[in-house]
């Protein structure tokens, strides 16, 4: 007699160790959304803090009038150099990138005691990142933007 199909049991075993497999699977991708916006969030810090040094070094070297960003001249410049500010606010970062419509609509900012103040994906207080450690955005952290030393940075523990 020859053997056709699967037995119950057989059955029964097979979907019990995909259960287990899932269920040791399951919170490795658990993470995975909050680590790819604190990942997003600090490429976006790098891009925007290169294009502040690619202004003001353009401003160290210019003789006179300097174009820069989204049709902004040294009028919208500190006297070191560095942009007043980086966007609207909102829109956050329309002055300092060119094609900045995909990353405006996910960064909020605020002008507080002549700095500015940003939250990503990461930062945003109510669908941000859980606490990570220093060095990490997560939702009680913020990025300031000071136009007078030019540095867009981290700061731990935000009250924006």
């Amino acid at each position: 007699m020859t053997k056709k199909a699967f037995s119950l049991i057989e059955l029964i075993f097979v979907m019990v160790v995909i259960g287990i497999l899932a269920a040791m699977a399951i919170p490795k991708f658990r993470g995975l959304s909050s680590n790819a916006k604190v990942s997003s969030e600090l490429a976006t810090a790098s891009t925007i803090q290169s294009a502040i040094e690619d202004v003001h070094s353009d401003w160290i070297v210019s003789e006179g009038t300097l174009e820069w960003g989204n049709g902004k001249n040294e009028k919208n410049l500190t006297a070191n150099g560095y942009p007043k500010q980086l966007g609207d606010c909102p829109p956050a970062f329309n002055w300092i990138l060119k094609n900045s419509s995909t990353i405006d609509t996910k960064w909020r900012c605020k002008a507080k005691d002549g700095k500015y103040i940003y939250r990503g994906p990461a930062s945003d207080p109510t669908k941000g990142a859980p606490e990570n450690g220093k060095g990490k955005p997560d939702k009680n952290d913020c990025w300031v933007y000071d136009p007078v030393q030019g540095t867009f940075a981290l700061n731990e523990e935000c009250d924006l």
